[in-house]
């Protein structure tokens, strides 16, 4: 990191300050120090500050797309619910039961979120009207 050097104001001692710094303390006589920096420490200062800004707008979108999420999943759920109790006449009360359990737990399925063993109910379910049928 590049440094320059100044002098402190109140006890001259030498002090090294890294290029787009605008506030320091004297090691010496402990003063705090502030000064202005020239147009090419500005330019590091906006770059710092350019960096800082991006940083926090991308944690701010992950946040956002973790909740987001999070509510699809709940939204899914509360679907996934409905259909298994739906489902509940044609596969009886324990199959039933076992797909609504399923359908509100993250287990199984390729997400975690219970769908295979509701898609495995559907399936049962519709092999069971089509022997209605036939």
């Amino acid at each position: 990191m590049e440094t320059r050097q100044i002098s402190c104001p109140n006890c001259a001692a030498p002090l090294k300050v890294p290029i787009g710094e605008v506030e320091t303390l004297c090691e010496y006589c402990g003063s705090q120090l502030r000064f202005t920096p020239d147009d090419k420490e500005l330019e590091v200062v906006r770059t710092r500050e350019e960096m800082k800004y991006r940083e926090r707008v991308a944690v701010q979108k992950a946040q956002l797309r973790q909740k987001m999420e999070q509510e699809e999943m709940a939204a899914w759920r509360q679907t996934a619910g409905k259909v298994a109790l739906a489902a509940l006449p044609a596969v009886g009360d324990a199959a039933g039961r076992a797909l609504f359990r399923g359908a509100m737990q993250r287990s199984g399925g390729c997400i975690g979120c219970g769908c295979l063993g509701l898609l495995g109910a559907i399936a049962a379910v519709g092999a069971v009207l089509l022997g209605f049928v036939r």
